[in-house]
């Protein structure tokens, strides 16, 4: 996959509460908080939507996870290897 963003459109179905009903690009229904939305989002609003990988994010993700595992092994009694029953 390439490093270039993917740009959609997606329409606002209708609007319930706390939640739209939107329609993707290949005729999909999906459901999202208004939370996510950005501000004015109504009823027959077409969103534009671009997805991309954020590399840097990614990055400090798998740091942050490989800190976590590395400090639980560190606190853990287990010796590991195998289990005897």
């Amino acid at each position: 996959m390439t490093d270039e963003a993917r740009e959609h459109h997606w329409v606002v179905d209708s609007i319930e509460e706390s939640a739209a009903s939107i329609e993707l690009d290949d005729g999909t229904m999906v459901t999202i908080p208004l939370a996510q939305l950005p501000p004015g989002t109504h009823q027959g609003a077409v969103l534009r939507v671009t997805i991309a990988v954020d590399a840097a994010a990614t990055k400090a993700a798998y740091e942050r996870s490989a800190a976590q595992v590395a400090m639980i092994r560190k606190q853990s009694k287990d010796p590991g290897g195998d289990i005897v029953l």
